[in-house]
């Protein structure tokens, strides 16, 4: 008997949108994801049952009926280290360090809270990295946070202490912990590397078709934890010079990293395949034996099924 795929559930801020585009695009088939994003949420927030968001209210209240056995993915920080963290810590003259520890504390008193009701399946994601550059003066998150002095530096390396933090505590619970700083963050500026910024220079967001394909091989890996994927093994063969992508669009549009060139008589193997529209979607694809977990999508009709 074949095991019907565990629901995937996402809890967080707006930049759970990453995941959604993900599934969107067909990369965390076989498993369906549904969930709660509430623009602005705070992880020290979850401790204030009247704050402005309610973001602990909306997500008690959705996924209070839902089996146990789903997996849950956590995505909350991005807003505290980009903004409240510094600003708690003016107001109320405390230090960095202090107000980071009552925001962890809070994530983790919400990843207990939904422990003790029977979900185990719990999947803890680093907080996004700060875009907004020192600067930026157009968008509403950037006037909103005007109030802060802190850099893009400094609000970085907290987000990676944070990140940090939420190892440790998914690590102490048996929880899988996943980021994709190694894929965004600019090693020779110590920020968000310029491309994931949104082409849109008044969103604060990264840039949705990059960021869900760095965060869908994690997720998977993530996912595959709870639930081992099935194999279905599968070869084709290019029949004309063609590319293989890691999301659905424009070849010429996409950063290099991001689409790989297969040539007339290429072989392509994966360890499972679905359609998505006009594409075959590849888990784990190899382009003449050598693997790029990042690439996934081959137009169906540039290629003949060989086994």
């Amino acid at each position: 008997m074949i095991k019907q795929p565990l629901p995937v559930f996402y809890l967080g801020d707006s930049h759970v949108r990453y995941f959604k585009k993900a599934a969107k695009h067909g990369l965390l088939s076989p498993h369906e994801l549904t969930g709660v994003e509430v623009g602005g949420a705070t992880a020290v927030g979850m401790r204030n049952p009247n704050s402005k968001t309610n973001a602990i209210g909306r997500y008690r209240k959705w996924i209070g009926d839902k089996t146990r056995e789903s997996i849950v993915i956590l995505h909350l920080g991005e807003v505290d280290c980009g903004f409240v963290i510094w600003y708690r810590a003016d107001k109320y003259g405390e230090s960095i360090d202090s107000q980071m520890r009552l925001s962890i504390d809070a994530y983790f008193e919400f990843v207990d809270e939904l422990i003790d009701l029977g979900f185990i399946n719990i999947i803890v994601t680093g907080a996004t990295l700060p875009t907004i550059t020192d600067d930026d003066q157009m968008g509403e998150v950037v006037i909103k946070r005007s109030q802060i002095s802190a850099t893009q530096m400094e609000r970085t390396e907290l987000t990676l202490e944070y990140n940090r933090a939420l190892r440790h505590g998914a690590t102490q619970r048996g929880l899988p912990y996943i980021d994709v700083t190694p894929d965004v963050l600019d090693p020779e500026t110590g920020v968000v590397d310029e491309i994931m910024r949104h082409p849109n220079p008044e969103n604060h967001h990264m840039n949705g078709n990059f960021a869900s394909a760095y965060w869908a091989p994690r997720l998977r890996t993530a996912i595959s934890r709870y639930q081992a994927p099935a194999i279905d093994r599968r070869e084709w063969t290019c029949i004309r010079d063609t590319f293989i992508k890691a999301y659905p669009g424009h070849s010429k549009s996409m950063p290099v990293r991001m689409r790989q060139e297969v040539r007339a008589g290429d072989s392509v193997t994966a360890e499972a395949w679905h359609q998505c529209g006009k594409f075959t979607v590849l888990r784990n694809a190899r382009i003449n034996g050598v693997e790029f977990p990042l690439l996934s999508h081959i137009h169906t009709t540039h290629f003949s099924t060989a086994v």
